[in-house]
């Protein structure tokens, strides 16, 4: 018997070129939006929330018992710190809505600002006392150790010249 016939004038189907087009450019976008999405959790990830964080990832690479017993007087004065920076936090937020105000309030503005610089001084003033009291309970080799292991993980500082 024979084979039937196949027809020799096949038609390829091919998408239209605007369909390529659309579909290369979700591809772009859809690899924008995952390279920022990346981007913000890296950048999030070693931000280590200050110098708090500096400190406990550096407290992270001593023996067990040494990160037990300096963490102890970290958590000594956290209870002191926390609301100083809560109260910065909302002043600074105070002064942000008294600038972008439709009226200045010039004195309030001042008046703000004085507040602010206030608590940032018993901010400091806290972070001083909580350093000599780190620094008091740490050995000269962990102390020599977490400046060299936090300028070895400071992250670059952008230049005001450019």
């Amino acid at each position: 018997m024979s084979e039937p016939q196949r027809s020799t004038n096949v038609v390829e189907r091919r998408a239209p070129r605007w369909m390529w087009v659309a579909l290369i450019l979700s591809l772009a976008l859809n690899l924008l939006v995952i390279g920022a999405v990346a981007s913000a959790a890296w950048h999030f990830r070693n931000q280590a929330t200050g110098f708090q964080g500096i400190l406990a990832a550096y407290l992270e690479t001593l023996p067990p018992e040494r990160t037990t017993a300096l963490k102890a007087v970290v958590e000594r004065h956290q209870p002191n710190l926390r609301p100083i920076r809560q109260e910065i936090r909302q002043i600074r937020r105070e002064a942000a809505d008294l600038f972008a105000a439709d009226q200045l309030d010039k004195e309030a503005l001042a008046a703000t600002h004085a507040r602010l610089m206030d608590a940032e001084m018993r901010i400091r003033q806290g972070y001083a006392q909580f350093m000599t009291d780190l620094a008091e309970n740490m050995t000269a080799e962990e102390r020599r150790g977490f400046i060299e292991w936090r300028e070895k993980h400071r992250r670059p500082r952008r230049s005001s010249d450019q």
